[in-house]
């Protein structure tokens, strides 16, 4: 059974509903979510949450979020996810409070590879070290929407910038 993602990104058809996120509820729909965000500039990296997961302050926000940004010219992905322990049950440095974690490389990739950014208003780019091929990019995403949780078929690493 896979969860139900919503998923803020920016698309031709907002008219006035770019606040309103995208439910994602099949592997179908997450294809073409992410090869619209692959084909059209995102002024803003791109934001999913899990929507059956708790949220804070009386229902106002996500307990999680995860942004992601992409290129597929150069064929490469990154993702930051960032939630309480049970949102990654199997974090290596587990803190009660939860924590935040960027994507880990397991490949090099080349130097002049594009930015991907966490924040494109304050030029918050991922590490060269988070980058990670698109096919690793897309298959990390799609565990997303199965499990509802962070994914485990990709590496991570602690971070304090999101």
């Amino acid at each position: 059974m896979n969860a139900a993602l919503n998923i803020w990104y920016y698309r031709d058809d907002d008219h006035g509903t770019a606040d309103q996120p995208r439910l994602v509820t099949t592997p179908e729909g997450l294809d073409q979510v992410l090869d619209h965000i692959l084909d059209h500039p995102q002024p803003h990296p791109p934001v999913i949450t899990v929507r059956d997961r708790p949220r804070l302050m009386n229902g106002r926000y996500p307990d999680h979020e995860i942004k992601i940004d992409a290129d597929r010219h150069a064929g490469i992905g990154a993702i930051l996810c960032s939630g309480p322990p049970d949102f990654a049950p199997e974090a290596t440095t587990p803190d009660e409070h939860g924590g935040a974690w960027i994507t880990l490389a397991q490949t090099t990739l080349p130097e002049d590879a594009p930015a991907l950014y966490m924040d494109k208003a304050t030029t918050t780019a991922f590490p060269h070290n988070a980058v990670v091929p698109l096919e690793t990019w897309r298959k990390a995403l799609h565990e997303l929407l199965h499990t509802g949780t962070r994914p485990t078929c990709v590496q991570w690493q602690d971070t304090d910038l999101f």
